[in-house]
């Protein structure tokens, strides 16, 4: 334990990291964690002479994580992600009557996490345990009372009511839209050409390259893809780097791009009758139904509101 303490750098420091890199910005970080933005750049700084890289390039007041930054923003969301769900398994027995909540980890961890709190405030204080299903199969009703799944509404059962239609568009990191400024001037036939990142759907409903082109009046196909990434994130994480132009899904690519972190470079597409839905299990208490269903839809509404 010693040996593992002095090997680590500072928990509060990888926390604050963790929050600036899925946030894309040290202020959005400081605003979340509710401390200054001078303490969120100290404990950067500290945690990149720790590690010896720098872990964000800065410009323009705006940071985006490097390669060794990337990588170790990876580690570190991964690792929160399994501290939180051992501590979510431990309250649930402790405490008997806890919401479990199921979404994908798009939604999960680029809107939803930031926001957990609000939610469980709106349930009257309930304890909610939070899992990721990302593929279809394990996306089963009976694991949880209520969820946010991304889909058509052939998919749901009963229980299910939209909340955001599925709205698309192609976006770059802004540090890519600056040196490369052409490239906000491409037509959406223009895009079949340029290094797009894709994502490996699988089973899963998300949007492909191909279907947005189609939607947006492109006759051509882009070419195959050399690279697919299977996590949402991740493909975003690689936009904001610099590597090529990504899909984004609104919601959930709203304050990056208010922020400007990202930038669009086409049109949105918007694909009828899917989207964002809410759900519930039959089990599932009426009032929690309601409480949950009216958060989400005051909050996408108004994201800033938190």
């Amino acid at each position: 334990m010693v040996e593992m303490r002095h090997r680590l750098p500072s928990l509060n420091a990888l926390a604050v990291f963790e929050a600036a890199g899925r946030l894309g910005g040290f202020s959005r970080a400081a605003r979340e964690l509710r401390i200054s933005q001078p303490a969120v750049t100290r404990h950067i700084r500290g945690l990149e002479a720790a590690v010896g890289h720098l872990l964000f390039q800065r410009a323009h007041n705006r940071v985006t994580l490097t390669e060794p930054g990337l990588r170790l923003w990876q580690a570190v969301n991964a690792g929160f992600g399994d501290i939180a769900a051992v501590v979510d398994s431990l309250r649930v027995a402790e405490e008997g009557a806890v919401l479990a909540l199921s979404t994908h980890s798009g939604f999960g961890q680029q809107w939803l996490m930031p926001r957990l709190e609000g939610l469980r405030e709106a349930l009257g204080g309930r304890s909610i345990s939070l899992s990721i299903a990302d593929r279809s199969a394990e996306f089963d009703r009976t694991e949880f009372d209520i969820g946010v799944r991304h889909g058509s509404r052939a998919d749901l059962g009963p229980n299910g009511v939209l909340l955001a239609e599925e709205t698309v568009m192609p976006v770059v990191g802004w540090r890519l839209a600056e040196a490369r400024p052409e490239l906000l001037a491409l037509t959406p036939d223009d895009l079949v050409d340029a290094t797009l990142i894709h994502m490996d759907e699988g089973d899963r409903p998300w949007m492909t390259w191909a279907q947005w082109f189609r939607l947006a009046g492109v006759r051509r196909t882009p070419p195959p893809a050399r690279v697919r990434l299977n996590h949402y994130p991740l493909v975003m994480s690689e936009v904001l780097s610099g590597t090529g132009i990504g899909l984004g899904w609104r919601p959930l690519i709203d304050e990056m791009l208010e922020s400007g972190v990202i930038v669009p470079v086409g049109p949105e597409v918007v694909r009828s009758d899917w989207g964002w839905w809410f759900v519930w299990s039959d089990r599932t208490a009426p009032q929690d139904v309601e409480r949950a269903l009216a958060w989400f839809r005051s909050r996408l509404a108004h994201p800033s509101a938190g």
